[in-house]
């Protein structure tokens, strides 16, 4: 997959000038409410138009001002979900996930895979105010699927939601990125929420881009700022083995020193689960007889200034980042360069 723009739009506020060449990979666009993230996700689905520019999905032009070329939502093979799910009231969930399908001449996505992907086969005769709003929004992204997309666009979508529909939801996700092979662009102003998917991210304010890469190298740079965007830390764990009730070993991709990851639970052969940086304590020596499971040798790489406190960004073989306060930094002689063991527990990650 490629997508292509270079677009234009006046806002209330200001200009909206984007431009970008995405490959097939899932990417998340970030920023903070205002910053045009809504106002892209209209222009690509076609929902808006540009007031100048192009915009092309694997070498297709779907948008172009200059030559008046505006393909139609239904026709730009982009699988829309919206914020809202928008189910029709008056259909049932099958109904609504086969209204999809409608305008579609070459289905490459059949019903029954759809359906068998999302288990969504119990909830086929219900209708939309029966089912639980998680439920609801995988009807959605089904019936965005049985178009055929070619890329699927999804406007926040763990947006007003608690943590138990996020924890559903995310291996859903994460099945149509790993199995389906569609690339997804996620638009949402929680960063955490796009690193549980994709750690490739395109960074929005007042309608320029600031940054586009992932998202370690964009904090390392102090192209994105951390705290108050909540960044987390994401390990992709593999091979778990079950070694006491409540606890599993796993590998963690980019870990090949035969270091092992301990978590509370491991719901998949391969899955990703975060760590929050204040939940990392750094120490210069590793500590035995200690109830932390988890102790990762690492090199500092970059200290980041933020307020009176500091983030230092570790390898240890897997980017980490870890926040201290200033006296810490200092106690510790933590420096670009200093070895040191970062130590978390298993109960601090989460999916």
């Amino acid at each position: 997959m490629s997508l292509s723009f270079d677009i234009e739009l006046p806002r209330r506020n200001f200009l909206l000038q984007l431009k970008a060449d995405f490959g097939d990979q899932t990417i998340g666009v970030f920023g903070p409410s205002g910053a045009g993230k809504t106002s892209l996700f209209s222009l690509l689905a076609g929902l808006e138009r540009p007031s100048a520019g192009k915009i092309a999905l694997n070498g297709k032009v779907i948008t172009d001002t200059e030559k008046q070329i505006y393909l139609p939502p239904n026709k730009r093979k982009i699988g829309v979900v919206f914020q809202e799910k928008l189910l029709f009231p008056h259909l049932s969930i099958k109904e609504n996930i086969l209204f999809g399908e409608r305008y579609v001449k070459e289905k490459r996505i059949r019903f029954d895979d759809v359906v068998e992907l999302l288990e969504l086969s119990p909830l086929l005769n219900s209708m939309p105010n029966s089912v639980s709003g998680g439920e609801q929004q995988r009807a959605a992204i089904a019936r965005a699927l049985l178009t055929s997309p070619e890329m699927l666009l999804l406007d926040e979508p763990f947006n007003a939601v608690d943590a138990n529909l996020r924890k559903t939801m995310l291996p859903y996700l994460r099945k149509l990125r790993d199995e389906l092979k569609i690339p997804l662009l996620i638009i949402s102003h929680d960063l955490p929420d796009i690193q549980r998917l994709t750690n490739m991210v395109y960074l929005i304010e007042q309608g320029r881009c600031v940054g586009f890469g992932e998202i370690i190298n964009l904090i390392n740079s102090g192209t994105a700022v951390t705290g108050e965007q909540g960044v987390v830390n994401t390990l992709n764990l593999i091979k778990p083995e079950k070694i006491d009730e409540g606890l599993f070993q796993c590998r963690a991709e980019g870990l090949n020193n035969g270091t092992v990851i301990r978590t509370p639970f491991a719901p998949a052969d391969s899955f990703t689960m975060t760590i929050h940086p204040e939940e990392i304590a750094l120490s210069i020596t590793p500590v035995p007889n200690i109830s932390i499971q988890n102790q990762l040798k690492g090199t500092v790489v970059n200290l980041i200034k933020k307020e009176h406190s500091l983030y230092c960004i570790i390898n240890a073989g897997v980017p980490l980042i870890a926040k201290i306060t200033a006296d810490s930094q200092k106690r510790l002689g933590i420096g670009v360069g200093t070895e040191l063991y970062c130590l978390f527990k298993a109960h601090s990650l989460m999916l």
